[in-house]
């Protein structure tokens, strides 16, 4: 029971000097918690099952996979905003924020099973479902914010200013006018106008292209708004990492630790008994994809991140195309290990590919996809400044990743090496080549001499 004696205003009118230690120590935290790498282990299970069609010869609706994957990516990353927010009003560790996440990743799982029986209207509807929950939930945090902390000595302060919360509570619309018109309303046509368990695919094409459009409308007018109020964007903030209202540390992070468990992901295909030869190709394939997404850049240059919402916001799109490569990369070494002797017996299907043709496809698309990725970042400048430039690294892996596409046509598919698509050899040899190109350019692993 409360003290009615106490005074709670004498309280809030405590000074805060002595408590810097205790402000240092949570800065100090890192910027994404135990929980969001929990929630990032569900949506890479949930997209693992989108890709796991890909390991049979007679599939074809490559439409369908890269649909699946990115309305799972749109959640997650929907999510993610939700979670930056979080991290600035310092409310990962309410309840209520840990039992939203919790819900968010019952709806995955639903979405997940409904597609691993190919119920594609299902896990529409559980998407729609999903994606209004995230909307409102967002819309609570921001109009009912979860603010006030309590320091070590008891008195309060608020985790974050008003002028914050109104930049954030801009965003609100945005969302729901994306939810309504590029996500409602044609995936919901597309449920009332497909036939047994197949969605109406045009409309799913629509939903995805004003979804894009949705965004990049939105990043501009972000852009027009921040230069006609440069002074109040730069009083709302002290904090050099906050750009438009958002953490752009944690969407750092959050992106390259799902890119790291996505790489991990790789070396499952190389535990499946069957080839060794396939199995040694995965297994640098996905050093490789881990080398070109994390050492093929300075480590004191300046990320697509930090440059802007618009770099931002092209970066997004980027990272969910790498996020349908790399599965399907998997996928293609799953069906090498295991051999392709089903294969020869099955009919083939009009369409179809072969393992060896689906692991040029999709790391080719890998390497051009992170090539213009990196291409966002900005060098150092001086003695501090790679060997060859930005630029020219990136016309480096565009080429690689072009010649790989190239080999679906240059490399009959029975041309094989110990019983392996002679591809499962060539792809990781020019991805550990173009890798070992960019870090000894960028100079990011060295030995240490005294």
């Amino acid at each position: 029971m409360a003290d009615p004696n106490f005074n709670y205003q004498s309280i809030q009118n405590q000074p805060h000097h002595e408590h810097e230690v205790t402000k240092d120590e949570e800065e100090e935290e890192p910027k994404v918690s135990t929980l969001e790498l929990f929630s990032d282990l569900v949506i890479v299970v949930a997209i693992h099952v989108v890709a796991t069609p890909l390991e049979e010869s007679h599939f074809n609706e490559f439409g369908l996979y890269f649909a699946r994957v990115f309305y799972l990516w749109l959640a997650w990353h929907m999510m993610t905003i939700f979670m930056n927010a979080a991290v600035l009003m310092k409310s990962s560790n309410c309840p209520i924020h840990n039992s939203f996440i919790f819900v968010w990743m019952a709806f995955i799982l639903h979405m997940s099973q409904a597609f691993s029986v190919n119920n594609d209207m299902i896990a529409a509807l559980w998407y729609l479902f999903l994606r209004a929950f995230e909307t409102a939930i967002y819309w609570r945090s921001m109009i009912h914010p979860y603010k006030a902390i309590k320091l070590a000595d008891g008195s309060m302060t608020l985790s974050v200013s008003d002028d914050w919360l109104k930049a954030m509570s801009d965003y609100i619309p945005v969302m729901v006018f994306t939810f309504i018109f590029c996500e409602f309303i044609p995936l919901s046509l597309a449920v009332y106008w497909g036939h047994h368990d197949d969605l109406y695919s045009p409309m799913v094409a629509t939903s995805i292209v004003l979804i894009i459009l949705s965004f990049f409308v939105g990043a501009v007018r972000a852009v027009e708004k921040q230069n006609g109020n440069q002074g109040q964007q730069q009083q709302m903030s002290k904090d050099a990492n906050v750009i438009n209202g958002f953490d752009v540390e944690h969407f750092e992070e959050r992106y390259e630790l799902i890119s790291l468990i996505f790489t991990g992901e790789l070396c499952f295909a190389a535990g499946t008994p069957g080839n060794s030869v396939g199995a040694y190709g995965v297994l640098f394939m996905a050093f490789s994809v881990y080398l070109l997404t994390f050492k093929s850049h300075p480590l004191n240059g300046v990320k697509f991140w930090a440059r802007g919402i618009l770099y931002s916001v092209a970066g997004l799109f980027l990272y969910a195309g790498i996020f349908c490569a790399i599965p399907a990369i998997g996928s293609a070494f799953v069906r090498i290990v295991e051999s392709e002797q089903k294969e020869e017996e099955e009919e083939e299907v009009e369409g179809s590919v072969s393992a060896g043709e689906l692991l040029c496809y999709s790391a080719g698309a890998f390497m051009i996809l992170s090539a213009f990725l990196n291409l966002m970042h900005v060098d150092p400048d001086g003695s501090a400044a790679p060997k060859i430039s930005l630029r020219n690294r990136g016309l480096i892996r565009i080429f690689v990743g072009l010649i790989i596409w190239s080999l679906s046509v240059l490399i009959p598919d029975k041309v094989e090496f110990q019983g392996a698509p002679l591809a499962s050899i060539v792809v990781p040899f020019l991805a550990l080549v173009t890798c070992s190109i960019e870090i000894w350019a960028v100079g990011s692993l060295k030995i240490a001499f005294e």
